[in-house]
């Protein structure tokens, strides 16, 4: 049992100006988490948040794949349990977190992001590949949910604030 989340989204803004929200630690660190990131293949890193019930608050990377303006991805690993990502993914419903709390597992995925010209503004496809097994394609769900409706909402307002 296999899946993997991917997301296309078109912004009306410059390949450069998207990269850089990806690939400028304290930009990325304002739509998604805060972070070491250095876009230099084979860089360790980590995305930090405050710690929650059910997660350290890390995941650990490395940067595995790298054109600039063009793509890059990296591993993307940790330790949470299903309560965790429901919480990213903005569910308060305590049943729902009560179930979630007994799905522990250890990713160990890819999160990649291309970048392509299109018209006057760039199209951005997210790929996090990886999750196998039963609880990890449950996870992807959840993850996937929270990709699409919290975290990468974020990224629009910050494009557009960049401009200024």
């Amino acid at each position: 049992m296999k899946r993997d989340v991917r997301i296309e989204r078109t912004y009306p803004f410059p390949p450069d100006r998207v990269w850089r929200a990806l690939t400028e630690p304290a930009t990325l660190g304002r739509w998604f988490m805060e972070n070491d990131l250095r876009p230099e293949l084979g860089h360790a890193f980590t995305f930090r948040m405050k710690p929650q019930r059910g997660w350290d608050g890390i995941t650990h990377c490395e940067v595995i794949e790298l054109e600039p303006l063009r793509r890059i991805a990296f591993t993307y690993r940790g330790e949470a349990t299903g309560e965790k990502a429901l919480r990213c993914a903005g569910v308060g419903d305590e049943r729902a977190l009560a179930a979630g709390k007994g799905v522990f597992t250890s990713l160990d995925t890819v999160l990649r992001f291309t970048l392509a010209a299109k018209g006057d503004g760039t199209r951005l496809v997210m790929e996090h590949q990886g999750f196998v097994g039963f609880k990890q394609v449950i996870v992807s769900f959840i993850m996937g949910a929270g990709w699409k409706h919290s975290v990468l909402p974020r990224l629009g307002p910050v494009l557009e604030a960049m401009g200024r």
